[in-house]
């Protein structure tokens, strides 16, 4: 979905004329691959099959089972042979979906919804919604709303703009943005909170820009010292706009992340190369790769009875679970008697605004603009006109 909404320049005049860039409706994939869920509307809504234009009425706080049959969407007692989209009389209504009387996971949604009949016999929901009412139920799981007001109008600007530059990520699927960390994390009216909400209004509209186009801006927990280059972090190093080449902080000193240590036996790092396609019978030892200009492990070496395996520090990550090995910040890799301990800093991929950093800016008296010229240095912040 491309981006249609006039930026005007926040700050100080640039010779540069900022894009047009669009508050246009993006498409957020709530449910996927389910073979069947709950629905249950709050308010009024009509349910249309957007193929044969079949239209009912659905009852207030009624539930109604939704399965994916063949060739059809059994809603409640409806039949339906196309996609259906349920419509909502008022801004103010919502549709709760999940099946709470099992203790399934139920959550609220407002706005328009789909429902889709995908060919495996699943169904998909997708909800329709503008980008700042997206960013109500974004802010509160990506950032703490305990935290300063000036923090937390910094990541409102940096989630908008990430918003933007990663519009239909997952077009294959029929959406833009997953509700995890794949995206951000997202929980529609269940995750609001008035501090954070305040946050997004208060920067309503505003994004990263520089040399003529939106910032590809990108946030993580804490940088441990130093913010990494994006290209750096996942290629293509020598592409990478100002902004996001890194930059050095100190802010993040105070962070519970700054420092961790990490352990994992032989056999589990085993089992995460035999399970990504690397067949082998014995770990012989552990060594680094590249490095990136802060220290980052760009790779990591894995020497196996199979031959040596060189994997990427962030892939790794992932491998061993990126909440215990917090970032590929690791300073040392030691082997044990039964498996490799890891000490490294900071916590997550280290591209962009580091949030702890940005607390500790916004302690000292720091505003959301001095935050992100921090973090994204030569990008201007502007907004665009409605």
């Amino acid at each position: 979905m491309s981006p249609v909404l006039l930026l005007l320049a926040a700050g100080p005049a640039r010779a540069e004329a900022a894009p047009r860039i669009s508050d246009s409706i993006i498409q957020i994939g709530i449910v996927q691959k389910a073979p069947s869920v709950v629905l249950r509307a709050y308010g009024g809504f009509s349910v249309v099959d957007q193929k044969t234009g079949e239209t009912h009425e659905l009852k207030d706080r009624e539930d109604y089972a939704v399965e994916a049959g063949r060739g059809a969407l059994r809603f409640g007692p409806y039949r339906f042979l196309g996609q259906v989209r349920l419509i909502p009389k008022s801004a103010e209504d919502f549709v709760q979906i999940g099946e709470p009387r099992v203790g399934a996971p139920a959550g609220r949604y407002h706005g328009s919804l789909l429902v889709r009949h995908d060919s495996d016999a699943t169904l998909t929901v997708v909800q329709e919604t503008g980008i700042e009412e997206y960013l109500y139920g974004v802010l509160a799981k990506e950032m703490s709303p305990e935290w300063e007001p000036e923090a937390l109008k910094a990541q409102a600007v940096v989630s908008r703009t990430f918003t933007l530059t990663n519009l239909g990520k997952f077009g294959r699927a029929g959406f833009d943005f997953s509700v995890d960390q794949r995206s951000q994390v997202y929980a529609g009216l269940d995750s609001r909170d008035e501090r954070a909400t305040a946050a997004v209004r208060a920067t309503q509209g505003e994004v990263l820009f520089h040399q003529g186009k939106v910032v590809k801006a990108f946030f993580h927990a804490c940088c441990g010292g130093a913010t990494s280059n994006v290209g750096a972090t996942w290629g293509n190093g020598e592409k990478a706009e100002r902004p996001v080449r890194g930059v050095k902080d100190r802010w993040c000193s105070a962070s519970p992340h700054m420092e961790w240590t990490a352990y994992f036996t032989f056999a589990d790092i085993l089992h995460a190369i035999n399970r990504h396609g690397k067949m082998a019978l014995r770990l012989k030892g552990i060594g680094r790769g590249a490095e990136d200009a802060t220290g980052r492990l760009k790779t990591i070496k894995l020497f196996t009875d199979a031959g040596t395996v060189v994997v990427r520090a962030n892939e790794f990550r992932n491998w061993m679970g990126s909440t215990d090995l917090k970032s590929a910040f690791i300073e040392r890799i030691t082997r044990r008697k039964k498996g490799y301990a890891f000490s490294g800093r900071g916590f997550g991929h280290g591209v962009g605004l580091c949030q702890w950093g940005a607390q500790a800016m916004a302690l000292k008296g720091k505003s959301y603009r001095e935050i992100l010229e921090h973090y994204f240095p030569g990008a201007d912040v502007v907004q665009r006109e409605d």
